[in-house]
């Protein structure tokens, strides 16, 4: 008998060499990750592929449905390598950046190269620098035909192939690159439920995205990552027209000042949960557990804050991929997120009460969970064939149980990133109708879930007509006995 997670917010948790074993792979599951991020920032399509594969056999074995979210590298601009490896910078000193037309040229304490553009022509003169996330500082200081000079104003030590970032420059890199699009190729023809897209900063992004994913099919459900403030000029379309989006708070914090990054994160947040759109708060949630078993005490407030904002998912990062505890890190922070739920009511979430008006569907999922609510209902049951009204549902954050039923694989491990769904399978043909597919999930509810008898549920089903989309249909029934 499977027993529905007490939390509601999911927990993406990105794989990497810390954690790309089967067995490590296993432990994140029973730990409770609903989401595996593959970061094609590193890594080769063999690694991805061999990766992708223990996913998807050991969620089988657990019976649990994960989804797996390709990140897509975007035009992150980095150094080249470094003649040895790692340098430190000292505060003070001098140090060029220069051109690379081949990315061999490899960098010292005299120079640094980067390959994606020509630095000569996008720097000026007392523009600000920063290279690994922001924790080491230049200032241009002369721009000649060959290489900036800058000044060193906060050092540190510097890795290969780090970012670099050129917060003040006039800098127009598009968000799809070609290695992008190589690796679009491989996420379509391999089993992936999601692809993130990096630095996105406007609709048009979204657009070129999707037209090359459709070279190789119906284009895969697709996450906007909101790094850049470019992106926040332009958030309501973005939002709009995107499956989830996350809240990147690494570059983010780079491409704006610091301070700002907090409202920014509140604005996303409200705004996708206007819009019914799934939004994931990454970066940095549990740093520390990189290293300790334990997080910080602002950690925590930090992970509360985004779970009481209405974050749908929050996302470890090198936590799960470099750090010592991949596995303790997932089920510390979903002890945290259990806990912020607490305060979580159906009745104080007010911020999206108006959207119900923007469609019958909307109208249909928000009655439902003001129907559970009124008649305390042991669960909500969401028959859908694409998990679009699983989704809708969970825009409305109901106390119940909420359960997305569906007969389409796919569906079940989308469903895994939607607060509080718990994706359920029925086995059913999707031109059954309507009738054998409510059946088939009353009887899957209480012969999977344990849900008793007699008990009263709410469930949404749809009958697709020209008008008025697919989700219509919203009764009260009680569980049946079985034959």
């Amino acid at each position: 008998m499977k027993i529905k997670s007490k939390r509601n917010a999911k927990i993406v948790a990105t794989i990497g060499p810390a954690s790309n074993s089967r067995e490590e792979i296993r432990s994140l599951i029973k730990a409770g990750m609903n989401v595996a991020r593959l970061n094609f920032s590193h890594g080769t399509h063999s690694e991805h592929k061999k990766t992708l594969e223990l996913i998807r056999e050991e969620s089988k074995a657990l019976n649990a449905h994960i989804a797996v979210m390709q990140d897509l590298c975007g035009p992150k601009i980095r150094i080249t390598e470094l003649e040895a490896g790692e340098i430190e910078l000292i505060d003070g000193s001098k140090i060029d950046i220069k051109y690379s037309q081949d990315s061999k040229d490899k960098g010292d304490l005299k120079s640094l190269y980067i390959s994606v553009f020509d630095p000569t022509k996008v720097i000026k003169e007392g523009e600000k620098i920063l290279l690994a996330d922001g924790r080491i500082t230049l200032i241009a200081q002369e721009t000649t035909e060959n290489f900036v000079s800058c000044k060193v104003v906060a050092g540190g030590a510097l890795r290969s192939k780090a970012g670099i970032s050129l917060p003040e420059s006039e800098l127009d890199l598009p968000s799809l690159t070609e290695k992008d699009k190589e690796d679009i190729k491989w996420g379509m023809t391999n089993d992936i439920d999601y692809v993130a897209l990096s630095f996105v900063g406007s609709l048009e992004d979204l657009t070129l995205t999707r037209d090359e994913m459709s070279k190789y099919g119906t284009p895969l459900p697709l996450i906007a990552k909101i790094e850049r403030a470019k992106a926040l000029d332009n958030l309501s379309s973005i939002i709009k027209n995107s499956d989830a989006v996350m809240v990147a708070r690494g570059d983010l914090g780079v491409d704006l000042p610091l301070q700002k990054v907090p409202t920014a994160q509140r604005l996303v947040i409200s705004t996708a949960n206007f819009e019914g759109v799934p939004v994931i708060t990454a970066t940095q949630m549990l740093m520390s557990m990189v290293e300790e078993v334990r997080p910080t005490r602002a950690e925590v407030s930090d992970v509360v804050t985004a779970v009481r904002d209405g974050t749908d998912a929050v996302m470890l990062s090198e936590e799960t991929a470099v750090g010592k505890h991949p596995s303790l890190a997932v089920s510390v922070l979903s002890d945290i997120v259990i806990e912020a739920e607490l305060e979580i009511s159906f009745e104080s979430n007010t911020y999206n009460r108006n959207s119900d008006k923007a469609s019958v569907s909307d109208a249909t999922c928000f009655a439902a969970c003001s129907a559970a609510e009124k008649i305390n209902s042991v669960a909500i049951l969401a028959c859908t064939e694409s998990g679009q009204t699983a989704k809708l549902m969970a825009k409305y954050r109901p106390e119940q149980p909420l359960y997305g039923a569906t007969s389409q694989k796919k569906s079940l491990n989308r469903m895994a990133l939607y607060w509080g769904v718990e994706p359920m399978f029925i086995k059913v043909d999707s031109d059954a109708g309507i009738a054998l597919e409510i059946k088939e999930a009353m009887h899957a509810i209480r012969d999977q879930y344990g849900i008793k008898p007699g008990s009263r549920v709410v469930l949404t089903a749809g009958l697709r007509t020209k008008s008025t989309g697919s989700t219509n249909v919203m009764e009260i029934r009680e569980i049946p006995r079985k034959a």
